[in-house]
């Protein structure tokens, strides 16, 4: 028996012994929303984290089987679940999901067909596992690999950390050798740690005064302008535009010369879109921040993402080059205030809810350059520029995943891909179609080319591809329930719940939720304590922001059936859609609430 052999059997051993291990951690203000998100639609791929990448030149299934069980071993978010609203378990061994499929004689649309199907398959967050491989046998030595993570334990620093591990891992393997990877010292875990300290500390209270002043006022989501869609599509859409070379050198330049990043520059055009298509000249775009500034913390696998507002004034004659400054000022100080949570400032500022709509933004940038591993950026994109990597002494060759998700209305992402940068435009169906989508990139470029050919013109002048009648707002009515009084016992029974997670007593009938301190983690408390009251139709999630007072949420309960108000439009259309997976776990727990308590079935 070789040492490698007796290395692996020694391995088998301590992952069954460790596979018993449970600790429990609180949350990271990161992770909280999305626990809500995929509460609220269980089945959505819309937060999954996807790779794909066809390898050739000798791929070995087993090899690779072994190094993403390393890779688990390495980083203890691997090996995490979510089984309520507050905590997560961290597991000392939980095997990934690993299946390998014979694909031979397949043609390209069935291996497509087969990758989006694998991609879009529903996770299990109290069960996990949350890491998730698909290896398509195409070849002798050639195979399509699939790696899907759910975005609550992995971002896209963390991906870049996968690939470049899985890399060392796989070629140790292949060689039958132990490979020579550092390990991790910080965890996840203390990123949490740290950050409930900072919030608490004069770090925190800095941010939270910088956020409160910066985003004060009347935050009112945008209107698009009107397109031929399908208000209940429940997918979002993705457009790959490659930007000219030409341009991508002009970007590179202006940078340069402004003392700014290609980053600002790239930023500024697209708040000028924006504006143009929702006629506003506040403009909130969001944009997500690397969360990392502990270096300790730059090979840790994890949401690290934080997104900040950066706001823009676009109301006065200024040239784009003075606009550019700005940002690159607006850019610096979020820098510097980037660690006080999104999810928590919300819950502060508690700006007007609106169905479906993200709170305070609903278009995002951002701006993509892996550092750790710059090979990510080619096969992230895929685009037909994409050029094959060197990859463990095989080449991996891009292979396009359409991640269609529809966290927000808008997302552009400029990737940047050595001398080239490659735009990945993400669109809601709900509000553009495609033609439309295609549009907005014509636009966008359009915009690009004329700041970059001259930055002293005025913003307002830079020309468009294909004008645009700006959008108007796009509000939802609150849904009307039957008329009369609301039920007292129904009333005491919400009074008492909110008494006792509010934690506070002289709650009145009309009393707001989110007025008297209540966020989207308190309301899942509400809802799991209310969500048998009505078994003839039970509450779904969404309507709890639908009904947050007292006498509504009780007028629910005891109402056979919601009156829809006609002019809610597609926005409320498509979050009864998403509501469906809620109801029925809804339905499923009023019946277990019925049945004789047992022991177990909780981590420890």
């Amino acid at each position: 028996m070789t040492d490698y052999d007796v290395r692996k059997k020694l391995e088998a051993a301590l992952r069954a012994r460790a596979a018993q291990a449970r600790t429990a951690h609180p949350l990271s203000h990161a992770q909280r929303p999305l626990l809500l998100l995929h509460r609220m639609n269980p089945d959505s791929a819309s937060y999954h984290v996807g790779f794909t990448a066809r390898f050739t030149g000798g791929f070995d299934g087993t090899a690779f089987h072994a190094a993403v069980r390393s890779l688990a071993g390495r980083h203890p978010a691997l090996r995490t679940t979510f089984s309520g609203v507050d905590s997560q378990t961290v597991h000392g061994w939980l095997e990934p999901d690993f299946a390998e499929r014979a694909a031979r004689g397949w043609s390209e649309q069935e291996l497509r067909d087969a990758v989006r199907g694998a991609y879009r398959e529903p996770f299990d967050l109290a069960a996990g596992p949350l890491f998730r491989v698909r290896v398509f046998a195409v070849a002798p030595g050639e195979a399509l690999v699939l790696l899907t993570l759910h975005h609550v334990i992995c971002d896209f620093w963390s991906l870049g950390i996968v690939l470049a591990e899985l890399e060392q891992l796989y070629l140790a393997e292949v060689q039958r050798r132990p490979a020579q990877l550092p390990a991790h010292e910080a965890r996840y875990t203390d990123f949490v740690t740290h950050q409930r300290a900072l919030i608490d500390g004069e770090k925190g209270a800095r941010a939270r005064s910088y956020w409160h002043e910066r985003l004060s006022g009347r935050l009112e989501p945008v209107g698009w302008p009107r397109s031929d869609v399908d208000p209940e599509a429940a997918e979002g859409g993705s457009v790959v535009f490659p930007i000219p070379a030409e341009l991508a050198d002009g970007v590179f330049a202006l940078a340069k010369a402004e003392g700014a990043t290609p980053y600002a520059v790239l930023l500024t055009v697209f708040q000028v879109l924006v504006s143009r298509y929702t006629g506003r000249r506040d403009v909130l775009v969001g944009s997500p921040f690397a969360g990392r500034t502990d270096p300790g913390l730059a090979g840790c696998v994890g949401n690290f993402v934080n997104p900040v507002v950066l706001r823009a004034d676009l109301g006065d004659a200024a040239s784009y080059r003075e606009q550019l400054g700005r940002t690159r000022t607006a850019v610096v100080e979020a820098l510097e205030h980037q660690d006080y949570p999104f999810e928590l400032l919300v819950s502060e500022l508690a700006p007007r809810r609106v169905d479906d709509r993200n709170p305070i933004f609903q278009a995002m940038f951002s701006y993509q350059k892996p550092s750790r591993y710059p090979a990510l950026a080619a096969l992230y994109v895929a685009d037909e520029d994409a050029a094959p990597v060197a990859w463990a002494g095989l080449t991996a060759v891009p292979f396009r995943l359409d991640q269609q998700d529809d966290q927000l209305e808008l997302v552009l992402e400029v990737v940047h891909d050595g001398d080239r940068l490659v735009g990945l435009l993400k669109y809601r169906r709900a509000v553009f179609s495609e033609s439309a989508a295609r549009e907005v990139t014509g636009n966008y470029v359009a915009l690009l080319r004329a700041a970059l050919a001259d930055p002293g013109r005025g913003i307002a002048d830079l020309p468009v591809a294909t004008e645009v009648e700006p959008g108007g707002p796009r509000r939802s009515a609150p849904a009307r329930v039957p008329a009369g009084a609301a039920p007292s016992a129904h009333v005491g029974r919400v009074t008492a719940v909110w008494q006792q997670v509010l934690g506070r007593r002289g709650i009145g009938p009309d009393d707001n939720f989110f007025d008297l301190g209540g966020n989207s983690l308190l309301l899942m408390k509400v809802h799991e304590l209310l969500a048998g009251e009505s078994p003839d139709r039970p509450l779904q999630v969404p309507e709890m922001f639908r009904y947050p007072t007292v006498a509504g949420l009780a007028r629910r309960l005891a109402g056979t059936a919601v009156v829809a108000d006609p002019g809610r439009g597609r926005a409320s259309s498509r979050r009864v859609q998403l509501a469906d997976g809620t109801a029925r776990s809804a339905r499923l727990r009023a019946r277990e609430r019925q049945r004789p308590e047992t022991n177990g079935g909780k981590d420890v």
